[in-house]
């Protein structure tokens, strides 16, 4: 997969807070392939682990946007210690709460942030989804999409990732000839 591929997947895992596995990926050369890829799985998702994901994929993608860091180094059970500098963390802080769209604490070394003490063997990246996802409650309850609200969130994605109208993302429309994947 080229690199356009690669954050278009990124773009729709965090979008649907699904994981999507690299052999799947491969197999999904149309639009309406990936849209019944996203309508089965979505079915059969539990609402509450799909907003646990969709928070993570979100905060791994700020992460990966903010501070450069490799999509591979960030996991559920990372440190955030282990990726950055507590004093890194405190300068970024501001446009990582712009990126991820979400009320957060202020961050300060100093002190306890999101009920955690820090130092340098605290916070996963588990711990800091389940505090946002705490913080931001009812905002983030889960639900279920219909099936035309799922077709209306990828189009956004394509037309977000791919910058082409919203009328020439169709069930038919090939990732690659007509969107100009690679």
């Amino acid at each position: 997969m080229g690199l356009d591929s690669v954050e278009l997947v990124m773009a729709i895992e965090e979008e649907f807070g699904l994981d999507i596995p690299d052999r799947d990926a491969e197999m999904m050369t149309t639009v309406g392939e990936i849209y019944e890829w996203l309508k089965l799985r979505i079915a059969t998702a539990d609402p509450v682990a799909c907003l646990t994901q969709r928070i993570f994929y979100k905060l791994r993608r700020a992460l990966i946007e903010n501070y450069r860091l490799e999509r591979h180094l960030i996991a559920p059970d990372t440190r955030l210690t282990d990726l950055l500098s507590l004093d890194s963390v405190e300068e970024g802080w501001p446009f990582l709460q712009i990126f991820i769209d979400l009320k957060t604490p202020p961050f300060r070394v100093a002190n306890e942030f999101l009920g955690f003490r820090l130092t340098d063997q605290t916070l996963t990246m588990r711990e800091l989804v389940e505090s946002l996802i705490m913080i931001n409650g009812k905002d983030l309850a889960p639900q279920r999409d219909s099936e035309q609200e799922i077709w209306n969130r990828l189009v956004r994605v394509f037309v977000r990732q791919v910058n082409v109208r919203p009328e020439e993302v169709v069930p038919s429309a090939s990732i690659t000839r007509d969107l100009g994947i690679d």
